[in-house]
């Protein structure tokens, strides 16, 4: 079983970098000038922007979560869920600087809420013989924990909030299941909000297409 120790760095995992973001006037007190938002503030305009990106923009919302990340078809279909100015999801925020991951991360997350109960825990009960060697990417990884752990996947998400102490306690003990989907011979640095992305659009392609998490994490 792979080695994790969690102060060591490696670039497939990447870090994840300090949320930016900028409140609207007045939101944070009487000064006209917009204010910086905490770290508990971004997480929780993260968490609504996805739902609400999920909820008033579904079609397109999904269209972006079936392209490769990275990709040009990745561009393409992200624009479309934001308006060049402005957009109503992004509530009270007037700025803000977002890792695409995460956006596409949330709104799986959101997506695979509103998916009728009795799809979810079917998610991914297909055997998973991929070996730690072969994952290259953190997608990867999400795909080899959901299909080895569904219901705990799941009942990850369900317990947990993107962003809080919850979420990062749940991680040190889910940490131990990990070994399996991690490369051979590397250690990883776990950063929970990376986790919690990669686990969430792995169940939401699971739940819309069982066949799709055996493909992507054979190629």
């Amino acid at each position: 079983m792979n080695r994790l120790k969690c102060a060591a760095a490696l670039a497939l995992f990447g870090l994840a970098s300090s949320a930016q973001a900028q409140l609207a006037p007045g939101y944070s007190g009487f000064s006209s000038a917009p204010t910086t938002a905490s770290e508990a503030e971004y997480w929780t305009m993260m968490r609504r922007l996805g739902a609400c990106l999920a909820d008033s923009k579904t079609q397109a919302a999904t269209a972006f979560l079936q392209t490769e990340p990275g990709s040009k078809a990745e561009d393409e279909a992200f624009a479309p869920l934001f308006h060049r100015h402005s957009n109503r999801c992004m509530g009270n925020f007037v700025s803000a600087s977002m890792q695409r991951e995460h956006i596409r991360g949330l709104i799986a997350e959101s997506l695979f809420e509103q998916m009728p109960a009795g799809q979810r825990p079917a998610v991914v009960e297909a055997a998973n013989d991929v070996e730690g060697e072969q994952i290259r990417t953190l997608h990867q990884f999400g795909q080899c924990y959901v299909s080895d752990h569904p219901q705990e996947a799941i009942a990850f998400l369900n317990a947990t909030k993107v962003g809080t102490k919850g979420e990062v306690q749940a991680i040190r003990q889910m940490a131990t299941q990990f070994g399996p989907c991690l490369p051979d011979g590397v250690e990883v640095k776990i950063v929970p909000v990376d986790i919690r992305m990669a686990i969430a659009e792995a169940l939401f392609h699971a739940a819309s297409t069982p066949q799709t998490l055996t493909n992507q994490v054979s190629k």
